[in-house]
């Protein structure tokens, strides 16, 4: 039986090179059309970076919500579902819906760019991963697991909270952090956030 992981487990933070490397390092064996399936698990691991995204979150992306005539410098994925969500909140308010900027430019883009190459095989409207039992069903999440620890050797949430720790370098504030990547519980990312009475410098001094 798997134990639960989260962030207790990860004892090195990594910077996004070493994060693509990891990605990239790898390929499963696949009888037929490897090449698509490469493609497939290199953008579902690429999106569970980019998005910080839970495994269920990024299983229910279509092709149809990724933006890119918006925006020149990001593609922007529209309409992303949080799911993970109290169940009398989601009675009142139903699903929480994301939007996540995917950059053109920077340490980020390699990943965007896995996804680009990704995007070109599937056709329009169509589930980004799809089951291959049942047609109009996503991907079990036991698969996308055996993918990523398949790939990487570690699990889908890893990604996740690797995000995190990016993203608390370029917010540098915890609940614009916590806005982004969707947290109720704040406090499980003020590690990820380190700042410094000289980052408001100019605000202290007025």
């Amino acid at each position: 039986m798997k134990t639960k992981r989260g962030n207790i487990n990860i004892d090195h933070r990594l910077r996004p090179k070493e994060v693509y490397d990891l990605v990239t390092s790898k390929t499963l064996n696949y009888k037929s059309d490897p090449s698509f399936y490469h493609a497939r698990d290199k953008a579902l691991l690429a999106l569970l970076y980019l998005t910080a995204g839970r495994i269920s979150e990024v299983l229910k992306l279509r092709k149809s919500q990724f933006d890119s005539e918006t925006d020149k410098d990001f593609i922007i994925i529209r309409d992303m579902k949080v799911v993970k969500r109290r169940k009398k909140t989601l009675k009142k308010h139903g699903v929480p819906l994301r939007e996540v900027p995917l950059p053109l430019n920077g340490k980020l883009a390699p990943f965007t760019r896995l996804v680009m190459e990704y995007l070109k095989l599937v056709k329009d409207n169509a589930m980004l991963f799809p089951s291959h039992k049942k047609e109009r069903e996503h991907m079990s999440r036991i698969r996308a697991w055996q993918i990523v620890n398949g790939i990487t050797g570690q699990w889908c949430h890893y990604f996740r909270s690797q995000a995190e720790s990016h993203y608390g370098r370029v917010f540098k504030d915890v609940i614009a952090l916590a806005n982004f990547v969707r947290v109720v519980n704040v406090q499980t990312l003020s590690e990820y956030v380190k700042t410094s009475w000289e980052d408001y410098r100019l605000e202290l001094s007025k």
